[in-house]
């Protein structure tokens, strides 16, 4: 509670000086936008832990400070971001961490037809229990760069191609520790003013580390989509098709599946809107024995103002893990059913300053009743951005 006093202070302070001294995007140094930001968040979770019995609560606070920065030259966008997210217990002190995220991005238009992207993403991170196969926090370095270009063929086509190198360190699970390069492929076709449909092929080559555990593998997967943007109120990509999962090693058993997600945004009035996210796909191990485990879930989060600076929010999700083999001394393999459950206030107190006040419920349901998990989290956040 400590860390949380001075911000208290700075915000007192600023809510009593005119609202024009502050002004979200007015810091320039002549083209180059600057974009300060910092959140505190004051949580009381009441199974820290992530255990199935015998549960501990204790008050978190986080602080998340952070810069963009984004300078605009003729028709290309060069941008750069940095934050922190410093997470501080009240009792337990070894469940402290402070995580590091940067991201840099240039993007080039060459011409009316052509544009390319360069771009890249570095974490210092961690899993925290509650989303950790082992129970434990998982400690990470992961860096990911990655280029994009865009072809306009004609009025109504266009191909895109993706490259991304992602480089996995894991502290704790070194045997997670990997390389993933992974080369997309698209062709659109739009049909209709605002919407179009692809095609997308994928190939992803996976090396890990430590070669005893034989999980390098090859995924080829294929997917026929649509895509649209009938208005500013009407969004959405939807996608299906097929994948596979050749490993390297003769006695791991290859793996086929479908797969699928969709990311969908509608606003049904200048008061309601409701976003929609739901996938299913293949993940890599996070847990020692087994080859891979496949996520099923959909998310969906309801906004509704009730008046021009208050907004309420109700959000909800269903996930189901299932992991591909059994570990000792456990006789079938994994499953998670995860269910998700929270509302929430929005106060937008000036263009720069919000305040939001969260309670969200997580109950997962385990074939192996170690792995259950039930647990509360209450919460008070304050945004500040430029």
């Amino acid at each position: 509670m400590k860390l949380i006093k001075p911000f208290m202070l700075f915000i007192i302070l600023v809510m009593c000086l005119p609202a024009t001294a502050f002004s979200a995007g007015n810091l320039h140094i002549g083209a180059l936008e600057i974009h300060p930001f910092v959140s505190v968040k004051e949580t009381y979770n009441d199974n820290v832990f992530a255990v199935a019995n015998n549960t501990t609560g204790d008050w978190v606070n986080t602080i998340t400070p952070g810069i963009r920065l984004a300078l605009p030259y003729r028709r290309h966008l060069f941008t750069a971001e940095y934050n922190a997210v410093i997470n501080t217990y009240s009792k337990y002190g070894s469940e402290d961490t402070t995580d590091h995220n940067a991201k840099v991005l240039a993007d080039f238009k060459i011409g009316s037809l052509f544009g390319v992207t360069f771009s890249d993403t570095y974490a210092k991170g961690h899993e925290p229990r509650d989303s950790s196969t082992s129970g434990q926090i998982e400690k990470f370095e992961k860096n990911a760069p990655s280029v994009t270009a865009t072809y306009q063929l004609a009025d109504r086509s266009k191909i895109q191609m993706d490259y991304t190198r992602t480089s996995w360190n894991f502290m704790l699970s070194e045997y997670r520790s990997r390389d993933e390069d992974l080369v997309s492929t698209y062709f659109y076709y739009r049909f209709m003013p605002k919407t179009s449909a692809f095609v997308e092929y994928d190939w992803k080559n996976v090396a890990y580390d430590e070669k005893v555990n034989g999980l390098d593998s090859r995924v080829h997967s294929g997917f026929l989509g649509l895509t649209w943007e009938m208005s500013a109120s009407t969004r959405g990509t939807v996608k299906g098709g097929y994948m596979q999962k050749k490993f390297d090693a003769a006695n791991k058993e290859d793996y086929g599946t479908w797969g699928a997600s969709a990311d969908i945004s509608h606003a049904f009035s200048d008061y309601a809107s409701l976003k929609v996210i739901a996938m299913r796909e293949v993940n890599e191990s996070s847990a020692l024995g087994t080859r891979y485990f496949v996520t099923t879930g959909a998310y969906a989060e309801y906004t509704h103002k009730l008046t021009y600076k208050i907004s309420a929010v109700a959000r909800a999700s269903y996930g189901v893990d299932d992991y591909s083999d059994a570990i000792a001394p456990d006789t079938v393999a994994r499953s998670d059913k995860t269910l998700l459950g929270g509302v929430g206030l929005k106060y937008q107190m000036r263009d720069w300053l919000e305040f939001v006040l969260d309670y969200n419920y997580r109950d997962r349901n385990s074939n192996i009743p170690v792995n259950d998990l039930s647990q509360n989290a209450y919460s008070l956040t304050i945004n500040f951005a430029l």
